[in-house]
């Protein structure tokens, strides 16, 4: 009995002994009294509103050229479309001038002439750079000089009068043309049509889109721009230019454009 109490005493000093060597010399972090936390960290996420859209083209129809000048055509420079100012074709020899005005020109003109095409005539012939009285319906001796020189810039001589078959009337500053006619060699009427400008993109629509109270941009074709606020169509000239002039919306069929084209709509100021 004495030597069996004996080995109990000794294994219940022994354990406890091992027990001591294995515990921790401070209070576990688990059991520490509570610390306030005076800063957490923290990250930052830009939140950009970019989803993907479908967007319906607007283009517009052809429109018919119609030449004023009659007889046969000895040049012709349509090839990379026209542009205000400069020589469309040569009819007899003498040079047809492409004019963007704002009024389609109707009748020969002369100084003192007054009308509404006089006006636009005035105003384009100042965006040419050139002398007129821009902002008067009036044919003026500035008006005669500015034509003048026009003329002479086109090889044509003139006494400053215009006439009528040496203008060839485009709805913008520059055009592309289609099933164009008057070519070297050919005879043309004043008159009828010598070719047409295709239709062109006027407006991008969001496809069951809706407007938001803040501008967003729009990129199709890696071509960026602004749809503004309160709005889901895009109108604005310069970038639909850009659109229309890109190799991939070209290649797309019409069919295809009429049932939409991917878009990537975003916020323009990142939140």
């Amino acid at each position: 009995m004495t030597w069996t109490l004996l080995a109990a005493v000794t294994a219940a000093c022994i354990a406890v002994g091992s027990c001591a060597l294995w515990l921790p010399d401070r209070t576990p972090t688990l059991l520490s009294s509570a610390v306030e936390k005076t800063v957490a960290p923290a990250s930052v996420q830009e939140y950009t509103g970019m989803q993907q859209v479908t967007v319906v083209p607007t283009i517009s129809d052809d429109r018919d050229l119609s030449g004023n000048a009659s007889g046969m055509v000895t040049a012709d420079w349509s090839g990379n479309g026209l542009t205000s100012g400069k020589g469309a074709y040569q009819v007899n020899d003498r040079t047809v001038v492409a004019l963007n005005t704002a009024t389609p020109l109707y009748r020969d003109l002369k100084t003192g002439d007054i009308g509404g095409d006089v006006l636009a005539l005035n105003n384009e012939l100042s965006l040419l750079g050139y002398n007129s009285v821009p902002g008067s319906d009036t044919y003026w001796r500035a008006t005669s000089d500015g034509w003048k020189q026009l003329m002479a810039d086109n090889g044509n001589t003139s006494d400053g009068s215009l006439s009528l078959a040496d203008t060839l009337w485009i709805p913008e500053h520059e055009v592309a043309v289609d099933e164009w006619s008057a070519t070297a060699g050919s005879m043309v009427t004043g008159g009828t049509a010598i070719g047409k400008i295709p239709g062109s993109l006027t407006k991008l629509t969001i496809k069951n889109g809706t407007a938001s109270a803040q501008d967003r941009t729009l990129t199709i074709f890696g071509i960026t721009g602004t749809l503004p606020a309160n709005t889901t169509e895009i109108t604005d000239a310069g970038f639909l230019q850009q659109v229309e002039a890109n190799d991939s919306y070209q290649s797309v069929d019409v069919e295809s454009k009429k049932a939409g084209l991917d878009a990537t709509l975003a916020l323009s100021e990142r939140m």
